[in-house]
């Protein structure tokens, strides 16, 4: 029988067939005003147009507006949806520094274990493989010059894999995320802090460059959301600071550390093993399927002559358990102070 932990993972799962963020309690009307301020669908459908919508690129632009860039915001079509996104083709091999499409995807699945829809720190994030033709179109879109060509993932296919996540509405890179004096007199802020911190400090975030980073515009509810997580888990530190890999408040909320509590080392393996999998058609193109077994856990990417998987290894499955169960001991020890 499932913990309740990993129950909750497996609803989200349901609802959601890559994962979104288990709901398992109504939330305030606080929350329930405030949470799409970010979004202009439901997650729920975003998600959804993500992992399965046929996309045509209507405009692209590198995402910080620096030629020879490889992660553009564009603009995209999905039926009668119009949205913009993060677009960021891997590299070779799928897995270098600052380039690792399956960090990304895992910490979007990571916070399920303990967060809200209403409160999620990670926008909706997907993998998908796209022909290499498909990529190299959507490149040739962007303004000026020095954008890299398309290249393929692995060299026995023709097709790159690409993360795609929300480019969120009404948010802001702000001066300082941390900032004692709101934490005094704001409880609201102080639990959306200490929720972002929670999933900063357990997948080992090791990147606080400006911009990773944003705020929400909402006065009334200024969630804090990590957009870039690519220099995370097992991966080197960034030259850009790492402090928000370290817990830095003095208070967290109750619900999230009860629900980290429930969490095992099996429900980590079960949850992040193989996050993605693909698998190759008659077409020559690759479809998202359920995940099976998975192919060698010692390797974050597996492949086969049909199959792609994408996850997180052993290894760094074990360090988020490791800092998990320190997380909670630490709480029991009276470290830090619990927010109703």
């Amino acid at each position: 029988m499932p913990t309740p932990a990993l129950a909750r993972a497996m609803l989200a799962l349901l609802a959601f067939p890559v994962v979104a963020p288990a709901v398992s309690a109504a939330p305030s009307p606080l929350l329930s005003a405030a949470q799409d301020a970010n979004f202009l669908l439901p997650i729920g459908e975003i998600d959804m147009i993500l992992r399965e919508g046929e996309l045509t690129v209507i405009g692209i632009e590198p995402s910080r507006g620096l030629p020879g860039e490889r992660t553009f915001r564009a603009t995209v079509q999905s039926g009668d949806h119009v949205l913009q996104i993060k677009y960021a083709p891997a590299v070779e091999g799928g897995d270098e520094f600052n380039y690792r499409p399956r960090y990304e995807m895992a910490a979007y699945v990571v916070q399920s274990l303990f967060l809200d829809e209403a409160e999620l720190v990670v926008p909706p994030t997907v993998i998908r493989a796209f022909p290499l033709y498909v990529v190299q179109a959507a490149l040739d879109m962007v303004p000026g010059s020095g954008t890299l060509p398309a290249e393929p993932t692995f060299s026995d296919w023709q097709m790159t894999l690409v993360e795609l996540q929300y480019w969120l509405f009404n948010v802001d890179v702000p001066d300082e995320l941390l900032v004692r004096d709101r934490i005094e007199e704001d409880e609201v802020y102080e639990r959306l802090l200490g929720n972002f911190n929670l999933l900063t400090y357990i997948i080992r975030h090791s990147d606080s460059n400006a911009g990773n980073f944003v705020m929400s515009g909402h006065a009334d509810f200024p969630r804090i959301f990590s957009v870039d997580n690519g220099v995370s888990f097992s991966s080197e530190e960034s030259n850009r600071g790492i402090e928000w890999r370290e817990l830095r408040l003095d208070r967290y909320p109750a619900d999230a550390i009860e629900k980290l509590r429930e969490v095992t080392l099996d429900d980590l393996h079960e949850l992040l093993g193989v996050i993605v999998q693909m698998e190759i058609r008659d077409d020559g193109n690759f479809q998202g399927v359920k995940p099976t077994a998975n192919m060698n856990p010692g390797r974050g990417i597996r492949r086969d002559d049909q199959r792609i998987q994408l996850g997180l290894t052993k290894s760094e499955i074990e360090s988020i358990h490791r800092r998990i169960r320190r997380l909670v001991e630490w709480v029991d020890e009276g470290r830090y102070e619990l927010i109703p």
